[in-house]
């Protein structure tokens, strides 16, 4: 998933789902450092990662996890927890997941 405005590209996040888990697999916010992330990349990258997470959601995933390294800083903010060389959540902790 890109994000962008009408000039620019801001950033992005590869994901996919197997056994009901979303996988962050890459995040980049562009000119930012997730290691040590300032304003933008805090903005955007709980942006694309709410995004991953609602397209998790949609695709019957209930767990969100990534070992994209320097997202921990970034991530414990929203719930994550580490789990070996994993952060993890519950997707309910991140989107409202409504039943039919």
């Amino acid at each position: 998933m890109m994000m962008g405005d009408p000039a620019d590209e801001l950033g992005y996040v590869a994901v996919d789902v197997k056994d009901s888990v979303l996988r962050m697999r890459k995040m980049e916010v562009f000119g930012s450092n997730l290691e040590q992330p300032d304003l933008n990349a805090r903005i955007c990258s709980d942006s694309l990662m709410r995004a991953a997470a609602s397209y998790g959601a949609n695709k019957g995933a209930y767990r969100i996890e990534t070992e994209v390294p320097g997202l921990g800083t970034l991530l414990k903010a929203s719930g994550f927890l580490a789990e070996g060389r994993k952060f993890v959540c519950d997707l309910s902790k991140i989107v409202k997941i409504c039943k039919d």
